[in-house]
């Protein structure tokens, strides 16, 4: 009867253990989850700082002129009349 009560005993202590440890809601599911949101965080904060320079620059535009003539320059390369572009090649 000891040895019947024992082996049930160990049993369920071993499948207890099994779920602490690898099941739905263990140990190795609860670090897997904490890098997850660890990389999650990283990539908030990548965007957070993009969108913040994003924000920036539209409150630039909205405000004037001189804004959207800066924009138009480096991006597009706008030349005035009377200007003149020099191009730097880099070998």
């Amino acid at each position: 009867m000891l040895r019947i009560f024992l082996a049930i005993f160990l049993s369920v202590s071993t499948y207890f253990a099994f779920q602490f440890y690898w099941g739905d809601q263990g140990v190795k599911r609860e670090e897997e989850l904490a890098k997850q949101i660890e990389y999650q965080e990283q990539i908030n904060k990548r965007l957070k700082v993009r969108n913040d320079a994003l924000r920036a620059q539209i409150n630039d535009l909205r405000r004037g002129e001189d804004a959207i003539e800066e924009h138009v320059r480096t991006e597009l390369q706008y030349i005035k009349d009377g200007e003149v572009f020099y191009r730097i090649v880099e070998k």
